[in-house]
């Protein structure tokens, strides 16, 4: 049997030297680099696509509870509403 290990690399220099440094408050595993002496998350989270946040604009259009949107979609609310004012300036002349 072949055991497989993923060896991380740092995103920033792409060494090899990194250590666990605890986590963040979303409860992803922190790392720093010895060898450039970066901090952060070796996979963070993929953003939303184009496709998704108009779909979720939409949604949001249709019914307008930023906490139904949340749950029903898993979007944070502050994100939402990132996405609201950024809507509303370039729509607005």
């Amino acid at each position: 049997m072949i055991v497989k290990t993923k060896v991380h690399t740092c995103r920033k220099c792409h060494g090899k030297e990194l250590t666990k440094n605890g986590t963040n408050a979303c409860g992803n595993q922190q790392y720093h680099c010895k060898t450039c002496g970066a901090y952060g998350v070796l996979e963070p989270r993929e953003r939303y696509t184009e496709e998704e946040k108009e779909l979720i604009l939409r949604a949001y259009q249709e019914r307008p509870s930023m906490r139904g949107i949340e749950r029903s979609y898993g979007v944070c609310r502050q994100t939402l509403s990132t996405w609201l004012k950024k809507s509303r300036a370039a729509s607005t002349p």
